[in-house]
């Protein structure tokens, strides 16, 4: 058998785990309430209203004849009593219809405790405001009724409204104690998603129970700490790279003042270090500043894979774009070309001159985007650590194909900036497909 699923967020767990426990509380008062209080109270009245009843028969057969139309009228049109009584002939039969009525049959029990024989009870066709019962006494029968009003149960209708204002005040009062409660974390974990996109968030406030104005402190301290960190490590990375720069910068000086009869191979093999060198602090330095903001517009993709493939016309291998126009999207277009490029770029190296497909898929709430080659692939248990910054598989460590291990980092942190998903799966040629998931919902802050 199938458990329910739950929902997921915290604020439903928690308002339905209380709700819950709520109205079992209520519904449980309810049930002590009627069994302990309001049965036993109803059942002492019914037999005080037998009582009543056979003592006002017996009243009536004591008094003299004269008096007795008056007694009938006192019964009856006193408030508190409510009791009509007539004397029937023996030889009528009764004609009194069996319609239940509130307690009813708690004072039939009554009266034949007292009486010592069941006594027949029910309504008149013609009076059927009243509930009768036919009492044997004194040689006569007499026919006692007891008004509806005398009857009236209000307990069904008592309970139904406190169940109903219970089940409002326990939804009211759960969804403001949990409101209070979850609204701090919400908010933490707000900011925590936006640290993951490499913004730093404003200071949580520091109020409410003790245990969240503690976390949102210590939250706030962290988040300090890691601007100080990332302003550090910007700070550091560029004045590395402007150092490893300067000298770079003499020695292809020396090398182009250096005569003629020098081996040209040689030069041209140092001038490709020296480009590799630059190649490789420039990409230092964009995965350094990959976490910041990107100013968004709405563009094409379509539009932008088709000036991809333009762009690299004469490559090792020919690009083939897939993809319906238009697809418009708004999001940072600086971002998403890096990251193509980038992938472009990886799938030319690694793609043994085949095909390259760049493909688009525009939906109504998302847009994927992938980038396909033709290559050995890259096998499972690497497929995660190839994001990594300077990651690289041991194949491909070679002076013809291996990277710097920095393309696909930039990816990952440019697309997590982004609010985007990346994944990496191999195509049905063995290759590597590459895939950008861009939900339309997401707006980066």
């Amino acid at each position: 058998m199938s458990r329910l699923p739950l929902p997921r967020s915290l604020f439903a767990q928690t308002g339905l785990a209380l709700a819950f426990a709520f109205a079992l509380f209520l519904a449980l008062t309810l049930f002590i309430t009627f069994r302990l209080i309001l049965q036993p109270v109803s059942e002492h009245a019914m037999e005080d209203l037998a009582a009543l009843i056979v003592l006002s028969v017996q009243t009536w057969a004591e008094l003299p004849p004269d008096t007795r139309a008056d007694y009938e009228k006192e019964l009856e049109q006193r408030h508190h009593l409510h009791l009509s009584i007539s004397v029937l002939d023996k030889e009528t039969p009764t004609t009194l219809l069996e319609t239940p009525r509130p307690y009813t049959d708690a004072i039939r029990e009554a009266l034949r405790q007292r009486l010592g024989q069941t006594i027949p009870a029910g309504t008149l066709a013609d009076r059927e405001e009243w509930y009768w019962f036919d009492i044997p006494m004194a040689g006569r029968l007499f026919r006692v009724g007891v008004a509806d009003q005398r009857l009236a149960n209000q307990t069904p209708l008592a309970a139904l409204i406190i169940l109903i204002a219970g089940t409002l005040f326990i939804l009211l009062t759960t969804a403001l104690l949990v409101r209070r409660l979850i609204k701090p974390l919400a908010q933490l974990a707000d900011s925590t998603k936006s640290i993951g996109r490499g913004e730093f968030p404003k200071p949580l406030l520091q109020n409410g129970p003790e245990e969240i104005a503690t976390l949102a402190q210590s939250f706030n301290h962290m988040v300090a700490q890691l601007k100080q960190l990332n302003a550090n490590r910007t700070t550091l990375l560029a004045g590395i790279s402007h150092d490893i720069r300067t000298p770079l910068t003499h020695i292809r000086l020396a090398i182009e003042m250096l005569p003629d009869d020098i081996d040209p191979q040689l030069l041209e093999h140092i001038r490709r270090d020296l480009d590799a060198m630059n190649s490789l602090i420039d990409q230092v330095m964009q995965l350094s500043r990959g976490l910041h903001k990107q100013d968004r517009r709405m563009i094409d993709i379509t539009d932008l894979l088709r000036q991809l493939q333009r762009e690299n016309v004469g490559v090792s291998a020919e690009i083939r774009v897939t993809a319906e126009a238009p697809c418009l999207v708004t999001l940072s277009e600086t971002a998403l070309r890096r990251i193509l490029d980038n992938l472009l770029e990886n799938a030319i190296r690694y793609g043994a001159g085949k095909p390259i497909e760049l493909a688009c898929r525009c939906e109504a709430d998302k847009v994927y985007i992938s980038v396909s080659d033709q290559g050995p692939g890259i096998a499972v248990e690497h497929r995660d650590q190839v994001f990594q910054p300077f990651y690289r598989i041991e194949d491909s460590r070679n002076r013809q194909t291996g990277g710097s291990g920095l393309g696909l980092a930039i990816v990952k942190q440019l697309a997590e900036t982004n609010g985007w998903t990346t994944k990496l799966r191999q195509n049905d040629y063995g290759g590597a497909l590459f895939s950008i998931e861009i939900d339309r919902n997401t707006i980066t802050r």
